[in-house]
């Protein structure tokens, strides 16, 4: 196959857009689809490599799976092994210990079975993992197992046939990505069935070439069409659409596009085989290897950067890093030659150090000996929830096949007069609300479903089995026409983690998006937050109105404040690196009032387009407990009022269960 210089151009474009979206820069909302790029390149050159090999007769599955493990093991190995050892004097043990399983199923090319167990890729929370990027890895050495040995068999029995059985191949597996990925929103993007058409479409513009090439005069156009359709692709992806899917195919197509005209005008394509962009493309897999652990290692020490020239500088950094791994680590293990000794047996020598840490990080669950005790008594913080706070809360996947009537209960009496519903929040509060209730003789129920708001009507956009939410809140609904003795219903959940699409300012007053957001099951999805803000109102009052009803009495507790850093790493690392723990500690009320303020707006219209009177609606402002007028606690009398980003730990949570006893004691 013939060296196309501007294959380097387009992986530039890629990497760029995947560093810079894992960077932070808002405006490359599709920068993600960089790795789509990538997909679709791998398909081209390793399938047209296969096509070549098996036209001369000279394919041979040793040399195939030798070559891909020279081109992909010794940077990847090196990369963990610097993780494993940065890690050391920065990772605290659970992070550790959880590090070294993706550091193993990395190099079996599995990570994107490990990361599909374990956290969502567009959680915001995935931006800390300095190995979940090593799933696309795990993706292309799958196809890598499956494609040597098709091609072979229809080259062999059926030639004819090659062509039509891939492209039916690619049909497929783009079709299950559209019929799944807005329900099974992991699976999709994780695993091979629903991404092995993207580089299906490689291998096919690959065949193309070599059988049915594009006609010369189309070339150029074609090549100019792919450029604009792969940056209209990352620059213009909404966060929360389903992927792989429609969305993905500009920056497919506009690939395939580009690597289907070799012939393009030279003008065009020195547009991607300048000397910046082509250095960039040879250096790309080793960036795409360090980028994410540059950028998770700092983020997780609270030490990236908040200015632009402090960005560029890290970024900077990350290339010069990069560099040096593409020379030193890439290079001596490429091409055809054989490797020496020496340098084969220190790759097996740190192949055998990562398996060796990772166990015996996972039997010591993270080496927690590596920190005083006292930082561990901070991490501690992290489990301080009640006993039953898992066993009652059921996930989205349990919905289709959930008893209500296995639901806990707490408390003396033998049907329940108090209703708790909510998210995971709420199933934080079940217990401690039930022990104070049971004081005053009142049972509870608990009915909360994990990361859903107890509103009927809304649906919440960029979820996986979204739908699940609703379907489990009206059952709420119809269990409550059959259970006349509930005369209290508590309403509790991070309310506005639902109603707008930014999960920040955090309480370093840094702003992110997380693009997961609720919206009306009833009416087409609105088109600006104003639309989504009143139809969440206008929900939450049909809500309010139905719990109500047979004269019942609603008490609606707002979200805690959210940090959305997490607490007990944050306090943990600072003593470990000689701070100690303050006896009271917080972060400017101002940060919290950005949303707060919004928040309460929409809830007062929300109240006033209910029905209710005020002796049916109580609301309790956990903001009022938790805030002065300039400060948000999250540390009072040397206790962690918060077990992560955003739930209050049982100190957090004492202080908002008085205030909503008393709300039910009243309406008795």
């Amino acid at each position: 196959m013939h060296y196309r210089t501007e294959i380097d151009g387009l992986r530039a474009i890629a990497i760029l857009g995947v560093v810079l979206f894992h960077a932070g820069l808002k405006q490359m909302s599709g920068g993600f689809a960089g790795v789509d790029v990538f997909f679709v390149i791998s398909g081209y050159l390793i399938g047209g490599k296969i096509l070549d090999d098996l036209a001369a007769g000279q394919f041979s599955f040793k040399t195939f799976y030798t070559r891909r493990a020279r081109r992909i093991l010794p940077a990847l190995v090196v990369m963990i092994l610097a993780v494993m050892c940065l890690g050391w004097f920065s990772m605290m043990p659970n992070d550790y210990r959880y590090m070294g399983g993706a550091a193993v199923t990395a190099l079996l090319s599995l990570s994107n079975v490990w990361f599909l167990t374990r956290i969502d890729y567009f959680n915001p929370e995935a931006k800390y993992d300095p190995l979940i990027h090593t799933w696309s890895l795990g993706i292309e050495e799958q196809f890598y197992l499956i494609i040597p040995l098709l091609l072979l068999l229809l080259w062999r029995w059926r030639p004819r046939y090659l062509m039509p059985v891939l492209a039916l191949l690619a049909l497929a597996s783009f079709g299950i990505a559209l019929v799944t990925a807005a329900e099974f929103r992991m699976e999709a993007f994780y695993l091979l069935h629903t991404r092995a058409w993207e580089l299906l479409v490689g291998v096919l513009v690959a065949w193309s070439q070599r059988n049915r090439p594009l006609p010369t005069g189309m070339h150029s156009p074609a090549f100019s069409m792919g450029l604009l359709l792969i940056v209209w692709g990352l620059w213009s992806v909404p966060p929360t659409a389903p992927w792989p899917g429609l969305w993905t195919l500009p920056t497919v197509i506009g690939t395939v596009l580009v690597l289907w005209a070799p012939q393009a005008a030279p003008s065009l394509r020195k547009i991607l085989s300048n000397a910046p962009m082509r250095f960039l493309g040879l250096i790309s897999y080793s960036l795409y290897l360090w980028h994410q652990p540059v950028i998770s290692l700092l983020k997780k020490a609270y030490l990236w950067p908040d200015t632009l020239y402090g960005v560029l500088a890290v970024l900077a950094a990350m290339i010069a890093l990069a560099t040096l791994s593409w020379k030193f680590v890439e290079q001596p293990f490429r091409g055809t030659a054989p490797v020496p000794r020496l340098r084969l047996g220190a790759l097996f020598l740190a192949v055998a150090g990562v398996w060796g840490v990772a166990i015996a990080g996972d039997m010591s669950k993270g080496f927690p000996a590596r920190m005083p005790d006292q930082v561990l008594d901070v991490l501690a913080m992290e489990d301080d929830y009640s006993p039953t706070y898992r066993k009652c809360l059921p996930s989205r996947k349990d919905v289709p096949t959930y008893d209500f009537g296995t639901s806990c209960t707490f408390g003396p009496e033998p049907a329940p007069s108090v209703l708790l519903i909510g998210d995971s929040h709420g199933a934080r509060l079940a217990e401690p609300l039930a022990d104070a209730l049971s004081e005053a003789g009142l049972s509870m129920r608990q009915l909360t479903l994990s990361s859903c708001l107890p509103v009927a009507d809304l649906i919440n956009v960029g979820q996986s089995r979204a739908a699940q939410c609703p379907a489990f809140n009206k059952a709420v609904l119809e269990t409550l026409q059959t259970e006349t003795r509930i005369k209290n219903v508590v309403m509790f959940a991070s309310w506005t983690n639902y109603m707008f699409d930014e999960s920040g300012p955090n309480m370093f007053g840094r702003e992110s998006e997380d693009g997961f957001y609720s919206v009306s099951t009833l009416t087409p999805l609105p088109v600006s937050q104003q639309e989504r803000e009143s139809a969440f109102a206008h929900a939450l009052a049909a809500q309010l109105d139905a719990l109500a009803q047979n004269d019942r009495h609603v008490t609606l507790v707002l979200p805690t404040p959210r940090p959305d850093v997490d607490i007990p790493r944050h306090y943990a690392t600072q003593l470990w690196w000689g701070t100690p723990l303050p006896q009271r500690d917080g972060y400017p009320r101002a940060i919290y009032d950005e949303l707060g303020t919004r928040l309460q707006s929409i809830v007062d219209d929300a109240v006033q387009i209910s029905t209710l009177n005020a002796d049916q609606l109580s609301i309790v402002k956990p903001a009022e407990i938790f805030c002065t007028a300039d400060q948000c606690d999250l540390v009072r009398e040397g206790k962690l009022l918060f077990t992560d980003g955003n739930h209050a730990s049982l100190a957090g949570i004492d202080l908002i269960v008085p205030p909503i006893v008393e709300s039910i004691r009243r309406s008795r």
